[in-house]
């Protein structure tokens, strides 16, 4: 029997009630619509607020709608979590989806037409189709919203492909962000059956949506990448108070182990490899730009000097360490306002006599994001 189910909707969520209930009450009206095409799964990974409560209210509120729900005893970590809920899964796509991001009216219909069109062609030769987001802040003078970036291209197609190395090597843009990527959900779940105990291997890394694309696109060589060039979903930048380690654990450490991993796949070979190599270089910028912006926005957070220190020499290659260590005291004899006057000059370079307006937007969505609570991945401790 052909399977009713087109699209599932995955949420992995852990103590978000508040913006578990905004995304329901956008993506539920919309689903509604589409009958038994769509289901929504969450996985809750032990949250210890009223998540549990909320998602039955919702079931009830919305029967003719499929709401699967399933609860982890414990927080088992976000990459645990991605697994369980794609488990859920029994559409023939797989929409990942953050509990805190938002899809525009009409989006879910746009999805669902796109796929109920090119099902069969898609389910034969299409791994991942990609989406566009819109992304926002609000203003912290006029509470209007700002928007800091939107991937839709006005240049290209409606539907174009994705050069498969562009997917491997990870610079195709916003290929990292969860909620903008469909998976081919029989190529999915033929993936964690054959591998399931390497790609186990990633759990820990806050990255494991990313390992899944990257060993779809390596264990199947025909396949195609496909971006739906439309604004579909819409993500409200979060306010957060950023700590070194913390960047470096995420955007370097394990980032690294998960390229380590990827090298050691069975399905690795000579084309490929290099383009994981090209990653290792990208980390390491990445750390480095993001201690000197957070030095220049007031936002210099670390848990001890010396123990920064350490953790680039004991989680990095030697030379990377002596880079990291070397920025990051640098940084304390550099004061907050000469970097700023470097920045203010390479804006007044490239956007001439714009340059204030440029500033004052990246200043003021910079003072609004960073006064939030600690950020941390979602793993157990």
């Amino acid at each position: 029997m052909e399977n009713k189910i087109l699209l599932s909707f995955a949420i992995p969520t852990y103590n978000r009630a508040r913006f578990l209930e905004k995304l329901l009450n956008n993506v539920l009206p919309q689903a509604r619509k589409l009958k038994d095409e769509v289901e929504i799964c969450i996985s809750n990974n032990g949250s210890t607020d009223l998540t549990r409560e909320l998602v039955f209210g919702f079931q009830k509120n919305y029967p003719d709608v499929i709401i699967k729900y399933k609860e982890n005893e414990k927080n088992l970590g976000v990459d645990a979590n991605i697994i369980k809920v794609v488990d859920m899964c029994d559409g023939d796509f797989i929409w990942t989806f953050g509990d805190d991001d938002h899809i525009v009216d009409n989006g879910l219909n746009m999805v669902v037409n796109l796929l109920k069109k090119n099902k069969e062609n898609y389910k034969k030769d299409t791994g991942l189709i990609v989406l566009r987001v819109k992304s926002w802040l609000a203003n912290i003078k006029t509470g209007k919203k700002e928007v800091i970036s939107n991937t839709f291209d006005k240049n290209k197609p409606e539907i174009f492909k994705i050069d498969r190395k562009d997917i491997i090597g990870l610079s195709f843009p916003y290929l990292a962000f969860i909620s903008i990527l469909i998976y081919n959900n029989e190529l999915l779940k033929e993936l964690l059956a054959e591998d399931r105990f390497f790609i186990e291997q990633g759990i820990g890394t806050s990255h494991i949506h990313i390992m899944l694309i990257t060993l779809i696109f390596l264990k199947y060589p025909n396949i195609n990448g496909i971006v739906f060039n439309k604004e579909i979903v819409c993500q409200e930048l979060s306010q957060y108070k950023y700590f070194i380690e913390d960047k470096f654990m995420l955007h370097y450490q394990m980032q690294r182990k998960l390229n380590d991993l990827l090298l050691s796949y069975r399905c690795m070979n000579d084309d490929y490899a290099p383009l994981i190599f090209q990653r290792y270089k990208g980390l390491r910028w990445d750390v480095v730009v993001d201690m000197i912006s957070m030095r220049m926005f007031k936002s210099f957070n670390y848990f001890s000097y010396f123990g920064c220190l350490k953790l680039f020499f004991q989680h990095s290659i030697f030379i990377d360490g002596l880079l990291f260590s070397s920025v990051f005291s640098i940084l304390f004899l550099i004061p907050p306002v000469i970097l700023i006057s470097c920045y203010k000059g390479l804006l007044i370079i490239r956007h001439g006599k714009e340059w204030k307006a440029k500033w004052d937007f990246v200043n003021n969505a910079a003072d609004f994001a960073f006064k939030g609570t600690r950020r941390r991945n979602e793993q157990p401790h």
